[in-house]
């Protein structure tokens, strides 16, 4: 105990006390009958003293001392790798434990344990039951924080692990700033097991039928890996390509690059297979496959005109030049006669049908139906290019089959001014005029007005009704947009909207294709994931975002935000395989609750750890050796106990007791001047 003055005595202080002292024994003497007044003066005497003697800052010092009992802390690997060893087993590992925890108990020696894997939990009941090796990866960077936020209560850490990292970093710089012994215990053998992976597949999502495409393929290889190995790929079951090739084993990668042409149109599905080694411990991730859109290289595609105008040469050339069209042209040249004959028509199939300035009087009813059946039976597109020749009554029956209404007649027909609309042709120029030649209103959800008159009424309208896709030009002069130059970008403005607009009739711009894609769709536990995605989006913004949500059932599991990488120009994400099963994934642009694209992914039980299950001793040695610990084969760790003592942690505290600050000597000195003022009132004094 010790008591101090924070603030020196000077003369004035000693003179008052001194004066208050005297004054004191004066009354005292003067007043020797009363003895309430003598009282009266005492408890101000030592208000006053009091008061004095807190302003010199009095401090009292209690010093005391307590010992504390350590903890040794036990860090236990739970990644999937534990559980794969052939010896130890994952029974004999918790019995060993089980051994240990005892002893540690019997000696009266504390403890406090935890799992790790990619995180560390504290385990305080039910330990051995609790090691199970489901952990996804090991992160064994993550002890060294740990270890450091918990020091001061620990007398020692052991560390049991195979001393495989299949997540963040060696802790080497993290092992020096901790002052405790490290001893770690190593679990499994020094030799690998052997596995052989595909680790991704870059591949386009859309390619044209008869035109080569390249599949490259990323393969892993783990372990003592000599064998020559063949890679295949196959379309259903027909072998399309197959290479031999020699891997390095010891995790390290290989590119094998397949080139071909593709045969069938529509969504075709190819798998890589790799052939399996003897002792592979997963032959699961030795297939993998994926699907690519095909599409046509050549579409046949009719154009029926009623009577040749301006808009016909015009657009018989930009379909000519399109080398992806084959034309077949069909001039009306009376009321009954087509040259070439209209029988060709009736029994071509075509992709693409493009009435131009037809039909000029109205069609029969039987026509109609006829056409009608042609189209649905062959999943047509049809396109009108209204012309100057037609009149009100010339699309009579057949405006239902483009999906549209024919509201009131026209009284002028004087060039409007238009502008596009819901579309991502946005230049900055002044557009001609152009000549509305039908009050028009699409019908149906789908219904799309791309560019409009000022009117209202659509110039450029597209629809679609089941799966019959169908685009209507309203304006007989349109060919005039051809001669028209985009000053910024030197394109054709006619050229932009036909191409835009025969490729979405078409399917041939694969707009209705995914456009983001996972590495692969078969992953293992703890596998990472990476997501890529090509930029489809109308007024695109850097700074937008994609989030993706996984689903497990119909419960979301998870969401991740994908952002745009401006170098690579794609959108990039990642994120690590969850636990085994069957998931869902959904993408949306910003905060848009409507998806833009799903799809499905698996995670198998085989876990990314089991292509690393041996013993690393240099890791584990390294820490011991860092850390003034000592390694220990499992065979061994009985002979923890010649390192491991029971200590104890003297802890020295003192108590300051600022008086200035003291609620109860404030009180006290409250408490006297309380009683002062009631022995003045009782007395009768003011």
């Amino acid at each position: 105990m010790d008591f101090r003055l924070l603030h020196s005595i000077d003369s004035l202080f000693s003179l008052g006390v001194v004066f208050g002292i005297g004054l004191t024994y004066y009354l005292f003497t003067i007043l020797k009958g009363n003895l309430w007044y003598k009282i009266l003066i005492f408890i101000r005497i030592t208000v006053l003293i009091s008061l004095f003697f807190l302003l010199l800052d009095p401090l009292l010092i209690i010093n005391s001392k307590t010992d504390k009992n350590l903890s040794w802390a036990i860090f236990v690997d739970n990644s999937a790798s534990i559980k794969n060893h052939k010896t130890p087993s994952i029974n004999s590992i918790k019995s060993g434990l089980k051994e240990l925890l005892d002893k540690l108990k019997e000696k009266n020696i504390l403890f406090q344990f935890y799992l790790f894997d990619d995180k560390i939990n504290k385990i305080n009941s039910k330990i051995i039951e609790s090691i199970n090796g489901s952990g996804v990866s090991t992160n064994i960077g993550n002890l060294s924080k740990e270890i450091q936020k918990e020091a001061h209560d620990f007398a020692g850490v052991i560390i049991f692990s195979d001393g495989i990292i299949t997540e963040g970093s060696t802790p080497n710089k993290e092992l020096e700033k901790i002052n405790l012994p490290i001893h770690t215990v190593g679990i499994g053998e020094n030799s690998k097991l052997v596995d052989v992976s595909i680790q991704s597949i870059d591949v386009p999502t859309v390619v044209l039928k008869n035109e080569s495409f390249n599949v490259r393929t990323i393969l892993q290889s783990v372990g003592n890996v000599e064998e020559r190995l063949s890679v295949s790929i196959y379309n259903g079951q027909k072998l399309l390509g197959s290479k031999y090739i020699r891997l390095s084993g010891e995790g390290s990668k290989q590119n094998v690059n397949f080139q071909f042409q593709p045969e069938k149109i529509g969504q075709q599905t190819y798998e890589v297979r790799i052939s399996s080694l003897k002792d592979e411990i997963n032959i699961i991730n030795n297939r993998q496959s994926f699907d690519v859109l095909v599409l046509k290289d050549k579409y046949k595609v009719a154009l029926v005109t009623g009577s040749p105008n301006k808009n016909t040469s015009i657009f018989k050339k930009v379909l000519i030049n399109n080398s992806r069209i084959e034309l077949a042209h069909y001039v009306r040249m009376n009321e009954t006669k087509f040259k070439p004959d209209i029988k060709n028509f009736w029994s071509t199939s075509y992709e693409l049908i493009i009435f131009d300035n037809y039909p000029i009087k109205p069609l029969s009813d039987n026509f109609i139906r006829i056409l009608g059946k042609k189209i649905l039976s062959q999943k047509s597109a049809i396109m009108l290019v209204v012309g100057p020749n037609q009149r009100n009554n010339s699309l009579k029956g057949i405006t239902s089959i483009f999906g549209t209404n024919l509201l009131d007649t026209l009284a002028k027909s004087e060039p409007l001014f238009w502008e596009f609309f819901n579309n991502d042709i946005s230049y900055q120029m002044d557009l001609p005029p152009l000549i509305q030649k039908y009050n028009l209103s699409g019908t149906g959800p789908l219904a799309d007005s791309l560019a409009i008159f000022d009117s209202g009424s659509p110039l450029w309208l597209q629809n679609q009704i089941g799966e019959t896709r169908s685009t209507i030009f309203n304006a007989p002069d349109i060919h005039s947009l051809y001669y028209y130059k985009i000053q910024e970008s030197k394109h054709n403005l006619f050229l932009t909207i036909i191409d835009k607009s025969t490729g979405w009739l078409l399917k041939s711009d694969g707009a209705s294709e995914k456009y983001f894609r996972f590495n692969k769709d078969r992953y293992q536990q703890g596998e990472m994931i990476y997501i890529t995605g090509s930029q489809p989006f109308k007024n695109f913004n850097e700074n937008q975002a994609v989030n993706l949500k996984i689903y497990n059932g119909k419960s979301s599991l998870f969401s991740k935000e994908i952002t745009f990488n401006v170098e690579s120009n794609r959108w990039e994400g990642e994120f690590r395989a969850p636990s085994k099963g069957k998931y869902d994934f959904q993408l949306f642009l910003g905060l848009n609750e409507t998806p833009i694209q799903n799809g499905k992914f698996e995670v198998l039980e085989s876990q990314i750890e089991l292509s690393n299950v041996y013993l690393n001793e240099k890791l584990l040695k390294l820490i011991s050796n860092k850390s003034e610990g000592r390694y220990y084969l499992w065979k061994d760790r009985d002979e923890l106990f010649n390192s491991i003592t029971k200590k104890v942690k003297s802890e020295f505290k003192e108590n300051y007791i600022r008086f200035n600050q003291n609620k109860f000597f404030i009180f006290l000195i409250l408490l006297l001047l309380t009683v002062e003022w009631t022995i003045r009132k009782t007395r009768g004094l003011s």
